[in-house]
């Protein structure tokens, strides 16, 4: 049992580095109110995905989709990119959910959501909502 514990733990630290080292290798930022000051500047929307560090979609997410070089490009040139951790970030009560991955569009003027997909997203089917 204490094997398992150990384990377990070690898994959700390691989890939770790989949040930060994927927003800094694919420069996301992870403060919800530098991305929106960003993008109130830049005129753009945010793109704004919420993880934990336990889900092993969200990983896939990250791994397989969102770090494609040409889905990476596309984000950037369209918007101002945010991942955030459901259980350490801080954010507004209206992006709370029992559900990740999800990803937000959030316009930079109201904070109004445009979009929101719950659940992995493949590059095709990411591409398809980019492409709306």
């Amino acid at each position: 049992m204490k094997i398992i514990l150990i384990l377990s733990l070690l898994t959700t630290l390691m989890f939770a580095q790989t949040l930060e080292e994927f927003a800094k290798k694919y420069n996301y930022e992870t403060d919800y109110n530098v991305a929106l000051q960003k993008a109130k500047k830049a005129h753009k929307f945010v793109f704004f995905v919420m993880v934990t560090n336990y889900c092993p979609w969200c990983r896939k997410y990250e791994k397989r989709t969102l770090s494609d070089i040409n889905i990476n490009a596309e984000i950037h040139k369209r918007f101002i990119p945010l991942i955030l951790n459901r259980e350490k970030g801080q954010f507004p009560e209206q992006f709370k959910t029992p559900i990740v991955p999800v990803t937000y569009i959030v316009n930079h003027r109201d904070e109004g959501i445009v979009k929101k997909e719950m659940g992995y997203k493949g590059k095709k089917d990411l591409k398809k909502i980019l492409d709306k």
